[in-house]
């Protein structure tokens, strides 16, 4: 009988509850194969993996490598159960781990007598197997899928035309189960070559069959512990000879055959599913139920390759499948000294450089020079330009304002139009009485003058306000000032449909303002007002100006019950040339900001709480000091 022990202890941080009961938690590894077999190493380092992953926790590892996978005979069976419990008798593991299928059964038939109650954990049992079993409420595991369909498809598609098909299988139960498996695999092949079985050959013979196999051939290793005479093997020394001779590709299941020759497939992989395992362990252990645990199913097996055997049978690696692993990958010399060749290639670099730089350096600062030169000319000229034709869109956005106010204007001005006419055709008639009447000539002719004054002082606001930016400030009774703008608008509130409430907050004191600006900026604002909730389907299309004294200010609010500003151009909108109106210039708001400004206030927007826009501004109040 060989049964091998190893002893690992992990001594980490003890701080945690879980080390409250003051010694290590005993962990048995039950491995199917003998202590020899690589694949042993493989589910230990996983096993050790997933322990230290819980700091908190101690645990010491027992391992036992009964070789249930070479040695099936009942007499060594009972031995082996006779044996155990001798030896766990008095010293009870906290967990069992099982790896491998052999194990798995072995604990499911006789797990109970040798460690009652004691939790167990299956790494790698045949997924068929254990779906076929109930498993008893201590045992929980990770199940793997020897996908050998899959990796039959692998091995076609990198090698389209192969004709055949060469199984190595080794006698026993789980040679026949591996036979078994693989006939239904090829059963289920879209395309089906030829296959030669291989089975249970003793080494001389199977490396004589294998080095006579033709070309457009294919081997496919499953399992071969023993042949038909009971020679005993480990899968790497049988692998290693088989590729040395052979001069077709091997493919196989498990990942720690990678490094024998072989070329891949789709392959369980021993190492992360006994880190899976031991996790489980350490679920267990902090007192989880092994039942309230589900069993791991590995249906999928990743894609696995060896770089020297694919570059033997030249395989690219575009030619293999997405998310494949590549192992054994020899490093290029970039990768083995990547900090010698990137400090010689950047000293070649330099020194490239600056020979160059002192052969052109003269020349290129010349263009740059240049280049500069001009650059400086063309943003000079650019900036005068832009100067001068934003100056000219103010004055023409100027002049569109204006347009609202045309028809009041022509009204100011007709007035003192029709003075002046009523006055000269009285002047006429008295002329013509033949009477001396100089004085009150002289009186009607005063009047004359004083009209066309007045005429003239209209037309000279007008346009001393599209040419210039001065402001002549003087006190202004701000509520006549508000109903002249409203007047203003009323043909355009007649032909929209709307009304324009104008309130105040008891009497409001005289302003130092010019009245033409103020009415431009009134204006603006209305016109705004009116189409927003002229061009919404709104229901209110009320537009509402309040005005009420606020310490040495007075404000004015046009507000409306339209869609609003929306958030994102806020900001905006009292830039130059920025409008949300199709056809708009942008220049309305900018204007009307520069006008307040210039008069000492200061214009804002802020949302309508009652839904829509509000814009406001403010003017100061006319004082004593304010005239002085």
């Amino acid at each position: 009988m060989r049964i091998a022990a190893l002893f690992a202890l992990l001594f980490i941080s003890p701080a945690l509850p879980a080390q409250d009961r003051g010694e290590p938690y005993r962990v048995l590894v039950l491995h199917s194969h003998g202590s020899s077999l690589p694949a042993n190493t493989d589910w230990h380092n996983g096993i050790l993996r997933g322990f230290a992953s819980a700091p908190d926790m101690q645990v010491q590892i027992d391992v036992e490598a009964p070789d249930l996978t070479r040695v099936d005979d009942a007499d060594y069976v009972v031995e082996l159960r006779r044996s155990y419990a001798l030896k766990y008798r008095d010293y009870r593991p906290d967990l069992v781990i099982a790896t491998y299928t052999p194990a798995f059964l072995f604990l499911l038939k006789d797990g109970e007598e040798l460690f009652s109650g004691v939790p167990i954990v299956f790494c790698d049992a045949d997924g068929r197997i254990v779906g076929a079993h109930k498993l008893p409420e201590t045992m929980t595991g990770v199940t793997f899928n020897a996908d050998i369909a899959g990796t039959l498809e692998l091995a076609l598609a990198l090698h389209p035309d192969t004709e055949r098909v060469a199984v190595i299988v080794g006698t026993g139960a789980y040679g026949q189960w591996y036979e078994r498996l693989a006939e239904q695999a090829f059963q289920s092949l879209k395309t089906r070559p030829d296959l030669v079985w291989l089975k249970g050959l003793p080494l001389n013979e199977l490396l004589e069959a294998v080095s006579r196999l033709p070309a457009r051939t294919v081997i496919l290793y499953l399992v071969q512990y023993q042949d038909r005479a009971g020679n005993a093997y480990t899968p790497h020394s049988i692998l290693r000879d088989v590729v040395d001779v052979a001069s077709v590709p091997t493919y196989g299941l498990w990942d720690t055959l990678i490094g024998t020759g072989i070329v891949g497939g789709r392959m369980i992989t021993l190492e992360d599913d006994g880190f899976r395992a031991a996790q489980m362990g350490v679920r267990i252990l902090r007192g989880e139920a092994p039942h309230a645990i589900p069993v791991v199913n590995r249906l999928h097996n990743p894609a696995i390759f060896d770089a020297p055997a694919l570059a033997r049978w030249r395989i690219d690696d575009d030619r293999l499948p997405a998310g494949s692993r590549i192992r054994n990958r020899q490093p290029s010399l970039l990768q083995e000294h990547p900090g010698a060749i990137a400090t010689g290639a950047l000293v070649i670099a330099l020194q490239g450089m600056l020979i160059a730089a002192l052969f052109v350096n003269w020349r290129r600062l010349q263009r740059t020079e240049r280049a500069l030169r001009d650059e400086n000319a063309r943003r000079k000229q650019t900036m005068s330009d832009m100067i001068a034709l934003r100056a000219t869109l103010a004055r023409y956005g100027k002049q569109r304002s204006l347009g609202a106010m045309a028809t009041a204007i022509a009204h100011e001005i007709n007035q003192p139009l029709i003075a002046i006419q009523n006055y000269a055709q009285a002047a006429k008639r008295r002329l013509g009485s033949g009477n001396d009447q100089t004085s009150k000539l002289q009186a009607l002719f005063e009047k004359i003058e004083g009209q066309a004054t007045r005429a003239g002082d209209i037309t000279h606001k007008v346009r001393a306000f599209i040419s210039t930016k001065q402001v002549a400030l003087e006190p202004l009774p701000l509520c006549a000032t508000l109903q002249e703008a409203v007047g203003m608008m009323e043909l355009e509130t007649e032909r929209r449909g709307c009304l324009i409430d104008c309130t105040s907050a008891g009497e409001l004191p005289a302003v130092l303002a010019d009245g033409l600006q103020v009415q431009l900026v009134l204006v603006n604002l209305l016109q705004n007002a009116i189409q927003s909730v002229c061009g919404d389907e709104a229901s209110d299309r009320r537009v509402r100006v309040h005005a009420e004294r606020i310490d040495g200010d007075v404000q004015v609010c046009v507000s409306d019950r339209g869609p609003g500003v929306p958030s994102a151009q806020v900001e905006a909108i009292f830039e130059p040339l920025h409008s949300t109106k199709s056809g708009g210039m942008g220049m309305g708001l900018s204007i009307c900001q520069e006008i307040i400004e210039a008069h000492g206030g200061r214009l804002w927007y802020e949302p309508n709480p009652a839904g829509g826009a509000m814009f406001c501004f403010t003017l100061r109040v006319a004082s004593h000091d304010n005239n002085s």
